[in-house]
């Protein structure tokens, strides 16, 4: 479905060489939105995804290591100045890294950790903030659900960054409120990506996905939908929240 609000919207996606990011920068091109699909390692990922792109709508390449202070404002001023501003900011860039014990861990692996999740986050969203102010637009956060449960073996430190992504968002909600920017995230549980590719065994996701109330692991299209309701006008009074994407894995009150 094409909702027409979006049509010409400006939108950054970070991390979207792969998985999420991929899917949501299809889902706002779909939509007739401008979009900047960044890449940091993968140019080809990010070539690709900018090809999928092109044949709905429009959009630009941007690459850079979002953890660098001026490579990350490098990324949003070159986006706002190809695009002529920023309307959404989607903050997806992240992975795990690798899976460390909190006992054996390396203080090198815990400060990368939390930079590709958490600092980058702050870098873009802060060089952002004056085309959001402009445009009054809306942020979305990607999360994780192991930011809320502390994550499976040898993930807790990318468990504890993503519950600063959870934290920040709530800061972040409270603070830019004034502008008339929402800010909210997507919290995936386990998504058939490259990610659980490359961390999760096939015993791993097949025995989550028996244990999902819905019956599969999701995917990520799943996530892409979650992020753009949250970006549309649809939830105009929503900010400072989360939507968990998990097949009902992890349910609260």
């Amino acid at each position: 479905m094409v909702y027409e609000e979006f049509k010409g919207k400006k939108v950054l996606v970070t991390g979207s060489s792969s998985g999420i990011g991929v899917a949501a920068a299809e889902m706002f091109a779909r939509q007739g939105c401008f979009v900047g699909v960044h890449y940091f390692q993968t140019k080809a990922g990010g070539e690709k995804t900018l090809a999928r792109v092109k044949e709905l709508s429009d959009g630009c390449l941007l690459g850079g290591d979002l953890r660098d202070e001026a490579q990350a404002a490098s990324v949003v001023a070159d986006f706002a100045e190809a695009a002529g501003g920023i309307d959404i900011l989607v903050n997806n860039a992240g992975t795990l890294v690798g899976r460390m014990d909190f006992e054996t861990a390396t203080l090198d692996f815990y400060e990368d950790v939390f930079a590709t999740n958490a600092r980058s986050m702050f870098l873009v969203t802060r060089g952002a903030m004056p085309h959001l102010k402009e445009s009054r637009g809306n942020i979305v956060n990607i999360g994780s659900i192991a930011g809320h449960n502390g994550g499976g073996g040898g993930s807790g430190i990318y468990a504890g960054s993503k519950a600063a992504v959870a934290t920040m968002t709530i800061s972040m909600a409270k603070e830019f409120a004034k502008y008339g920017i929402r800010v909210n995230s997507v919290l995936p549980g386990l998504i058939e990506t490259r990610f659980h590719e490359q961390f999760s065994t096939p015993e791993r996701k097949k025995k989550v996905a028996a244990e999902t109330p819905l019956g599969r692991n999701g995917t990520a299209e799943d996530v892409a939908k979650a992020i753009l309701f949250l970006a549309s006008e649809a939830a105009a009074f929503i900010t400072g929240e989360y939507i968990a994407v998990n097949g009902g894995l992890y349910m609260r009150a």
